[in-house]
């Protein structure tokens, strides 16, 4: 082979390396996680939908990302789903909650958990975290996050809120949906500390952006411990794969509104 040839087949070896760099996603949330690509709806997109494989810390046990074709029309989309692999369980498959974007995966320290990011909804509004414990009977996602949603209608009361009517301040009490991302295991894998955030929409009115952090006990998704804002990038910045920007405080109706928060 030619200096030519050397230099032509160099070339396309490095386009070749940043091409697949390129296409791996990255973690968009928990900045020790792996990432992987979510639903895949359209042709151009299905080779971003590539299985990952992911080892947990300790060696003994993975996660395989595969994807399914799932008929979509007159077509179909590519949807991941994992095969979890541990020594005393062998390979079982579970799902991942619906999404579009990438999606974060962290193992926790000792092993015997991992937890997803994700969202369903647009820029601002529908990020999700579900916990995996591993060496269970049932390997399936568990909803930690109930508790946490409703200390943030305390935290910040949508019904007080500038902006907002009665019916829709109601609905947001009701079912709040705030955006809800794991962000570092906190000890072991039996705590995780959960960003809490009120959408940075306007139909959230005087509330819209304010977040809260909050240790959560696994699976129950009891609290352990708030964190307000501050002290929320203060201490796990660090953990974060995105700049925290502390919100402005929330806008009231009544000025001698106080925030539960503080």
């Amino acid at each position: 082979m030619n200096v030519r040839e050397q230099i032509l087949f160099l070339g396309i070896v490095v386009c070749l390396a940043f091409s697949s760099a390129a296409a791996q996603p990255r973690a968009a949330w928990a900045k020790k996680a792996a990432a992987f690509s979510g639903t895949c709806f359209d042709e151009k997109d299905y080779p971003e939908c590539k299985p990952v494989l992911i080892k947990s810390p300790d060696g003994s046990k993975s996660v395989e990302v595969l994807y399914r074709r799932e008929p979509s029309g007159a077509s179909f989309v590519l949807s991941p789903y994992l095969r979890v692999t541990t020594p005393d369980k062998g390979a079982r498959e579970t799902t991942v909650p619906w999404g579009f974007g990438p999606v974060d995966l962290l193992w926790s320290a000792d092993s015997k958990a991992f937890f997803l990011n994700g969202d369903n909804g647009g820029a601002y509004w529908g990020f999700w975290v579900y916990v995996y414990l591993v060496d269970g009977d049932r390997l399936e996602p568990i909803e930690i996050t109930q508790a946490a949603q409703r200390n943030m209608v305390k935290a910040f009361p949508p019904c007080d809120a500038i902006y907002l009517d009665s019916q829709e301040c109601t609905e947001i009490e009701k079912d709040p949906g705030y955006n809800m991302s794991g962000i570092d295991w906190v000890d072991g894998s039996s705590t995780l500390l959960v960003m809490a955030e009120v959408p940075c929409a306007g139909s959230y009115g005087g509330i819209m952006c304010q977040a809260m952090g909050y240790e959560v006990a696994v699976p129950t998704g009891s609290i352990l411990k708030t964190l307000d804002a501050k002290t929320l990038k203060f201490y796990w910045q660090k953990s974060m794969a995105f700049k925290f920007t502390v919100p402005d405080p929330p806008r009231y109706r009544s000025k001698s509104k106080k925030n539960p928060a503080r």
